[in-house]
């Protein structure tokens, strides 16, 4: 009998010696892994930042100009918004970021648009203003959902609104022969209705024979490329990767890269696209080309949305500090704009780049050197 006790007493131990540190270990490495789940959080304040409450979601960057011009044409004066587009003069990109403000007041209310294609019916810049509503009105009736969330109803509103802004279009560009926007604003329309590559081709070179390095082209043309479009990884990569190669000096070209690497990992979230071979040299030449460009360009605030997205999944902390710090309160662009909430999206980015970087000892970024190719 105590043989028996003895041996069951032996039993317990051995099973004590052996179950209670592996379960031990057990809970360390749920413990380990709950911690590592839970939401990291900083104190905004604490670095300059704007809190999450207050970051506005609709711009990628300030423009009180803009938003002056959209308030005007919204009360009705036309004129400031006709002197606003014409005030861009010949530099195409500019006059089609200007025109993107201007379609966008006119989707929410285009009573000052009528007013004023009523009094100058010739006016090419209010024909485009208009052929340009007629594309963004049919982004909005068609939705952002994937195509099995969208319904019939929406598709077809979709493309009725496309083929009714294709004749607009080329009313505009038959009036400014000279003036890339009309053609540009085709693209949208050969995404939505599926224009093969050799028509796509043939309207791009309309574009790039009036403004061959037209940043805004080459963004809404990449969408095309896109393997959820028109396109797939490859063409999507190789314009890209031309785009950035014969971009002229001082040109934001460079960050058509970074997109690409955007638009795949969005498409394959899973898969490793940041372990790329040249995803370095594609952020250190939009790095560069950040580095050069005026303080108040246009594209800039939109440009360092992607790259400090690239900095923060390339483990970069202290340059992506550096990229949120000059974005400001400002969540409205890519690629932010493509979750569900984009303000939860960018600040997860943020912070855990701020969480890394202190982690680290709040190390300075590295020196950089402008080298003229990518």
């Amino acid at each position: 009998m105590n043989i028996l006790i003895d041996i069951a007493g032996a039993g317990i131990l051995l099973y004590a010696v052996v179950t209670l540190p592996r379960n031990i270990r057990k809970g360390r490495a749920l413990r380990a892994e709950a911690k590592a789940k839970a939401p990291v959080n900083i104190d905004p304040a604490k670095y300059g930042l704007v809190p999450a409450a207050q970051l506005d979601k609709r711009f990628a960057g300030p423009d009180p100009e803009a938003d002056a011009v959209a308030a005007a044409a919204l009360a009705g004066d036309w004129r400031q918004a006709a002197a606003y587009l014409a005030g861009a003069g010949r530099d195409w990109d500019l006059r089609w970021y200007r025109l993107g403000i201007l379609t966008h007041a006119a989707v929410e209310d285009d009573a000052w648009l009528k007013a004023w294609r009523t009094e100058y019916p010739g006016d090419p810049s209010a024909v485009l203003v208009h052929a340009d509503a007629l594309v963004s009105l049919a982004g909005k009736v068609r939705g952002a959902k994937l195509a099995k969330h969208t319904t019939a109803e929406q598709f077809e509103g979709f493309h009725r609104l496309l083929a009714e802004a294709l004749p607009a279009c080329q009313e505009a560009a038959w009036m400014a022969p000279e003036d890339p926007c009309p053609w540009i604003a085709q693209i949208s329309i050969a995404v939505g209705l599926g224009w093969s590559h050799d028509d796509f081709r043939a309207l791009w070179a309309e574009i790039t024979a009036r403004d061959p390095h037209h940043f805004g082209a080459h963004m809404s043309a990449l969408q095309y490329w896109c393997a959820k479009w028109r396109g797939s990884h490859e063409l999507m990569y190789a314009f890209a990767d031309q785009a950035a190669a014969a971009a002229p000096q001082g040109s934001l070209l460079p960050v058509l890269r970074l997109d690409a690497l955007m638009e795949h990992a969005f498409r394959e979230p899973k898969a490793p696209v940041y372990n790329q071979p040249f995803v370095q040299s594609a952020v250190d030449a939009t790095l560069d080309a950040v580095d050069r460009a005026p303080a108040g360009h246009h594209r800039l605030p939109a440009v360092r949305h992607l790259l400090a997205d690239a900095l923060f999944q390339t483990k970069r902390y202290a340059e992506a500090v550096e990229q949120f710090r000059a974005i400001g309160g400002y969540v409205g662009s890519t690629p932010w704009t493509y979750s569900a909430n984009p303000v939860k999206a960018f600040v997860f980015a943020r912070t855990n780049t701020f969480v890394a970087w202190e982690k680290a000892g709040r190390p300075a970024p590295p020196p950089r050197g402008h080298s003229l190719g990518y």
